[in-house]
């Protein structure tokens, strides 16, 4: 079984912080070959290991999944994609959301802030889409 060692060590401290381990999965032969959730409240954390990088989400079903990296920029203005670094730094993102644990807990036990993160998220991937496929 694959474990947040294996995937995203840098995160190791979130076992202390109440998320346990939940579904996994391993491909050795696969691109995107592992997958791991780590369940908590009032949020998980989603890691997918894709060639090497590593890409994660916050949230859980019932919230629906958010971009670490848009959920940490929503809690702290003073964060920018360009600091985060495309694709985003694991060890940069994992640092940052243990600095601003107690904001990202409060905005997801927050129905207005979680409005408010949703249109954001979606501002942001539209954006990026805009700059990806271009702008029709």
């Amino acid at each position: 079984m694959i474990g947040l060692i294996d995937v995203a060590p840098a995160f190791s401290f979130i076992a202390n912080r109440g998320l346990l381990p939940g579904t996994a999965t391993y491909d050795q032969q696969a691109f995107g070959n592992a997958n791991l959730v780590m369940d908590g409240t009032p949020f998980s954390l989603r890691f997918q290991r894709d060639r090497g990088q590593v890409f994660m989400d916050i949230g859980n079903d019932a919230a629906g999944w958010y971009k670490l990296e848009y959920v940490l920029e929503f809690v702290a203005n003073s964060i920018t994609q360009k600091q985060l670094g495309e694709p985003p730094d694991t060890t940069l993102l994992a640092n940052l959301l243990q600095g601003h644990w107690d904001k990202v807990t409060h905005l997801f036990n927050d129905q207005q802030e979680m409005s408010q993160l949703q249109i954001f998220a979606k501002q942001k991937m539209a954006s990026l889409s805009g700059e990806i496929f271009g702008n029709p």
